[in-house]
């Protein structure tokens, strides 16, 4: 007999139609506050769980801490930030949501439940100039006879002309592209589809990196883009660490995560004169509320040109 849990997994895969990894992050929280009621999923009973079951869940996992520091002291670094709490608490939150609509429930205990305040960080970017230093490098490493440095290469190369999502350039094939590697079709959050253009420039460099992929690398019927040097599909982790240690040799300083190239994409459109909805619709983005962040960055860069730049604008507000 199917759980609670795997009925609400069948909702997010079928009507909600969210991706793979989603799916398991929902999963995973809502596991984690079931367990934290002491019960498990073929035994919880929604019923008579309670907003205060809720808020102890989320105070223990504000007071977690990480593993022992130097001398097997307890670290005093929390294992959560406020953000990633807010996530899993939503998790939950739609989880109830859903029991709710379901009738299996007759009232929601958390819907009064208030988001942990979190500090208004503006999202990471690589600048145009150390940007500019970096698309050298990679260009150069497309030359290379070696598999894996034509393959990290083109992985940022792309995340950085693309602006795209981890899980959607761990899915790519060459189905994904028209025959002249001009467009490039792909499925998002929420099954929203979206066409991104292929710089001309970029297109003779995938051509050749996707045939020599299927001459050197490729042992089997394998779709995908981007291989290991087994010729398996890489995993969302694989290309995290490949994108890293290019960032990493290219001198970038801070994340080195492929979001960042995302970020940068979008900061550096704007930058550029892009509309805002113009990115919004090329990152995916199906609130232009979210896509506004990086309004911000480009108000902060003006802040420090206007400063650096105007006689007057020594002082720094």
């Amino acid at each position: 007999m199917a759980t609670i849990l795997t009925r609400f997994e069948e909702h997010l895969r079928a009507e909600k139609r969210l991706s793979e990894g989603t799916v398991a992050n929902y999963l995973r929280d809502c596991g984690e506050f079931i367990a934290s009621c002491g019960t498990t999923p073929e035994e919880f009973d929604p019923q008579v769980v309670t907003a205060e079951d809720f808020s102890e869940w989320i105070m223990s996992l504000s007071n977690a801490k990480k593993g022992a520091g130097q001398g097997g002291r307890k670290s005093s670094t929390p294992l959560y930030k406020p953000s990633s709490i807010n996530t899993k608490g939503a998790s939950v939150r739609a989880f109830f949501s859903w029991l709710l609509a379901e009738e299996i429930i007759s009232a929601n205990p958390i819907k009064k439940y208030h988001r942990l305040k979190t500090p208004n960080l503006l999202p990471t970017y690589i600048s145009e100039e150390k940007m500019a230093q970096i698309l050298e490098q990679l260009l150069g490493m497309q030359k290379s006879e070696e598999y894996l440095t034509r393959r990290n290469s083109m992985l940022v190369l792309l995340l950085y002309t693309t602006g795209l999502r981890l899980a959607e350039i761990t899915s790519l094939t060459r189905a994904n592209f028209t025959p002249s590697w001009s467009e490039l079709r792909v499925v998002g959050k929420g099954n929203k589809e979206r066409i991104i253009p292929i710089m001309s420039t970029l297109r003779p460099l995938l051509e050749c990196f996707y045939t020599f992929t299927r001459q050197n690398i490729c042992v089997c019927d394998q779709n995908s883009l981007f291989l290991t040097s087994e010729g398996r599909t890489m995993t969302r982790h694989n290309i995290e660490r490949a994108v890293q240690k290019v960032l990493a040799e290219c001198g970038v300083d801070g994340k080195h995560s492929p979001h960042i190239l995302r970020h940068t994409f979008a900061t550096l459109l704007l930058e550029r004169g892009a509309d805002i909805r113009e990115i919004q619709e090329l990152l995916g983005h199906s609130s232009l509320q979210t896509t506004q962040i990086y309004t911000h960055n480009s108000i902060s860069r003006l802040k420090e040109v206007y400063h650096s730049a105007h006689p007057r604008g020594k002082r720094r507000e």
